[in-house]
């Protein structure tokens, strides 16, 4: 990209604003917005570590028991599946075929 194309101003548009909004006034909504959004997450962060210090467990204290029973169903699925394909397998290679290519071969 040239030089000059990089310094092309692409014309922006806010709807509420209107087309006449002056890239200052944009430029003044855009730092405020990005000042509200460090003070949020700076009250966010602040009321977690209060939250903590009142002995408050934070996060979902049954994640462990969850994962661990969605681990067990996905093997059980596995499982399963394996059971029903295992002997389609067998009967397949019982017949000579030996891999994906082969079966197409013939």
């Amino acid at each position: 990209m040239a030089l000059a194309e990089a310094r092309r101003k692409v014309p922006f548009v806010v709807a509420e604003l209107g087309a006449d909004a002056h890239s200052f006034m944009l430029h003044l909504y855009a730092a405020l917005a990005e000042k509200e959004r460090s003070l949020v997450s700076q009250r966010t962060r602040d009321a977690l570590n209060a939250a903590k210090a009142r002995g408050i467990v934070l996060g979902n204290p049954k994640l462990d028991d969850v994962r661990e029973r969605a681990v067990a169903s996905t093997k059980a699925e596995a499982d399963r599946f394996a059971k029903n394909v295992v002997p389609i397998i067998r009967e397949i290679q019982s017949s000579g075929v030996t891999s994906h290519g082969a079966s197409r071969a013939g």
